[in-house]
């Protein structure tokens, strides 16, 4: 069984506050049923943030939000990778298999548990 649990505001925001392009990968399966890491909670996650980021230190930050089925299985990620080079790092909210998954399979983002 996979239980999930948020991370507090000011800890995502401290591990991606250097960055202006984040973008936050949500899993809609287990994480989801935690309500932990779906899509509700990377609408939620973005919207922290974009406050927390103002409200401190008025820094613009551009946060994308997308959503894929399963983070942990290459067939539901691949669609996603052109979109998440736009970035400069994701925040993932996906179990630690997602990801675990998603660093062992793309080198090239700079990944954050969220």
């Amino acid at each position: 069984m996979i239980v999930a649990q948020r991370k507090v505001i000011e800890e995502v925001k401290k591990m991606v506050e250097r960055h202006s392009k984040i973008l936050i990968a949500g899993c809609g399966t287990c994480v989801a049923v935690c309500m932990a890491g779906g899509e509700r909670e990377v609408s939620i996650l973005a919207s922290m943030l974009r406050m927390a980021f103002k409200l401190d230190s008025g820094k613009k930050v551009e946060i994308g939000e997308i959503t894929t089925e399963r983070q942990c299985d290459r067939e539901f990620i691949v669609p996603f990778d052109k979109k998440m080079r736009e970035y400069d790092v994701v925040i993932s909210t996906a179990c630690g298999i997602g990801v675990q998954f998603w660093q062992i399979f793309s080198e090239i983002y700079r990944w954050f548990p969220g």
